[in-house]
């Protein structure tokens, strides 16, 4: 692998570094920094360059979710993005890597972004960016975690963070992980049509079988969250089997950019 230097420039490198704990080439110190903060010190420069598919990972941090639950749901991206399989699938790909951001979501106008966009094609970028994920936020918040559910208002937020994506991306996907349905913000249907006016796929990962409003959970996903060509869901019943769903359901997606072949649930 290129030096990040010669690759991204000492501006990027100063904020990779960052991100582990180091201090950066500036003489930066990356404790001062907390994950909100990350996204305003990883800035991909990278505009005239393409990627194989743009994730935005969105996952629910809602009131119905403990603190526990949401460790399990940090670790679980963390994890299947630090998977050798899931590397495997990524160089298979014709430009070799991915962009990803990762931000968490509660009521409507209640997210954060905890990792900006960033680019994954190695080990080394799956380290970096997990670190960044696993992460935990020094700052307090009076409300940290909004006692409703807005998958419209986190669906919104995703499509307005690939306006800030500074390079091509030959597929663009949000990735919602919940457990329950729209009750706050925007009607889920029309934040669902603009982003897939915009050609943006919305696949789902929800971790309940709960009925709401005569609906399981995956029922109300599939009828009204998902959307786009080839978009589909997989469900964990259990935070504790959300880091085994979010696995294989990064690897289905980044199958399609490779040869196409389903990955084994295992």
């Amino acid at each position: 692998m290129q030096s990040l230097s010669a690759v991204f420039g000492v501006g990027l490198l100063s904020a990779v570094l960052t991100i582990v704990g180091q201090r950066a080439p500036d003489g930066s110190d990356a404790e001062d920094l907390c994950p909100c903060e990350i996204q305003s010190k990883w800035l991909l420069t990278l505009s005239a360059n393409e990627v194989d598919v743009a994730i935005v990972l969105a996952a629910d941090m809602s009131g119905s979710i403990n603190q526990g639950e949401a460790a399990l749901e940090r670790e679980g991206y963390a994890s299947a993005l630090e998977s050798a399989d899931l590397l495997e699938v990524i160089k298979e790909g014709a430009q070799g890597k991915i962009a990803v951001t990762y931000l968490e979501w509660s009521s409507s106008g209640s997210s954060e972004t905890r990792l900006d966009w960033a680019i994954l094609s190695d080990a080394k970028d799956a380290s970096f960016i997990a670190q960044a994920i696993r992460k935990k936020s020094d700052r307090q918040r009076a409300d940290p975690h909004g006692s409703k559910t807005s998958i419209s208002y986190a669906i919104d937020v995703s499509v307005d963070a690939f306006d800030k994506l500074p390079l091509r991306a030959s597929r663009r996907v949000i990735d919602i992980s919940g457990d329950g349905t729209n009750n706050d913000g925007p009607p889920i249907e029309d934040s669902r049509r603009r982003a897939l006016q915009k050609a943006i796929v919305i696949n789902g990962l929800p971790i309940s079988y709960g009925v709401e409003n005569g609906e399981t959970i995956p029922e109300y996903y599939e009828r009204h969250v998902i959307g786009g060509p080839g978009s589909f869901l997989v469900t964990a019943n259990s935070a504790a089997e959300f880091r085994r769903a979010i696995r294989y359901k990064l690897a289905r997606e980044l199958a399609s950019i490779s040869s196409g072949t389903r990955p084994s649930l295992e």
